[in-house]
């Protein structure tokens, strides 16, 4: 996930803070397009064909599970995964697909790594983009270059072909992307407009967002101008989309060499101690997670944070924000 950065009076455009964050549907099944099945009631024995892109045997019967269905919380997302379920089993009713759904976030890092060791992942489950190494790492999932064409996924021209790319490695493709989205500055109007800022020019700086959130800490009442995750490992994940944002990478050109303790990881942890030391703009308690800032903010106890387009949703649909 990729986002911006700290520290110096440097405009963020929306090309330098917005970030790709890619949610990956990866397969451990070896195959559905090529099967064979055997009519004990005749002598005959219908094979299934050797070309991975031809449809599956009508009579060959087939049960998939599929992790990250939504919750009864998140009502039309629910409806509108059952619709596509129903437009699917009208083509292929031979095939059965089992649903799994987890209250809050579909994906969190400690239970997809424990699933992943005890090999209990769904045939199908997503995962996130930096997730893949761990994935093969567990023998965790299947080559399915073969079946992965303009027939078999007609909107294939239509992913940018680097966002397809992070499910590669080694030539094979382990998966598919099912989203990828941007990360910007989140703010509360209301909090903007009692502390005398215009929610209609929202910070465009680091010094902007840091002098903006000592304004809105100063309104008191338990109010943060500023959030951050630092639990989770959700605080890696913030810190490196700052790091990105900055033109800064983690990783070196070999990918085998950390690249973040250099200036410009430390700009971005001192424009976060400063504004939680000096300023005191993000509030005492800390040790925040995936869930917490998007409370705070819609309950106006906070005034900004790095956010993505789901935190609406979640705040919207689960807890009545007015966004």
């Amino acid at each position: 996930m990729r986002s911006a950065g700290l520290r110096r009076t440097r405009r963020i455009s929306r090309a330098s803070a917005a970030a790709l964050v890619t949610a990956l549907a990866l397969t451990s099944l070896a195959s559905c397009g090529t099967s064979s099945s055997k009519d004990d009631d005749s002598s005959s024995s219908s094979k299934g064909s050797s070309d991975p892109s031809a449809p599956l045997d009508p009579k060959t019967k087939v049960t998939i599970s599929i992790d990250c269905m939504p919750p009864a919380a998140k009502a039309a997302e629910l409806r509108e995964w059952k619709e596509d379920i129903k437009t699917f089993n009208e083509k292929y009713p031979n095939v059965t697909i089992n649903g799994k759904s987890t209250p809050g976030q579909c994906n969190e890092p400690p239970r997809f790594t424990a699933m992943l060791k005890g090999k209990s992942q769904p045939d199908v489950f997503y995962a996130y983009f930096s997730d893949l190494q761990q994935v093969l790492d567990n023998d965790g999932a299947e080559d399915i270059s073969a079946y992965v064409n303009d027939k078999t996924v007609p909107a294939l021209k239509d992913i940018q072909p680097q966002v397809v790319d992070v499910a590669r490695k080694d030539g094979k493709l382990y998966g598919l992307p099912t989203s990828n989205y941007t990360m910007g500055l989140m703010i509360n109007r209301k909090l903007f407009k009692q502390a005398g800022l215009d929610p209609n020019t929202p910070p465009a700086t680091w010094d902007e967002v840091r002098a903006a959130a000592k304004k809105i800490a100063g309104l008191g009442k338990g109010i943060s101008g500023y959030g951050e995750y630092s639990a989770g490992n959700n605080g890696g994940w913030h810190f490196a989309a700052t790091q990105f944002g900055l033109g800064g990478e983690i990783v070196d050109a070999s990918g085998k060499k950390a690249a973040f303790n250099n200036e410009t990881g430390k700009q971005v942890l001192q424009q976060l101690h400063d504004m939680r030391w000096e300023d005191d703009s993000m509030g005492k308690t800390q040790l925040l997670k995936w869930g917490d800032l998007q409370k705070q903010i819609a309950s106006d106890k906070l005034g900004m944070f790095l956010a993505a387009p789901d935190d609406i949703a979640y705040m919207v649909q689960q807890l009545g924000a007015q966004y």
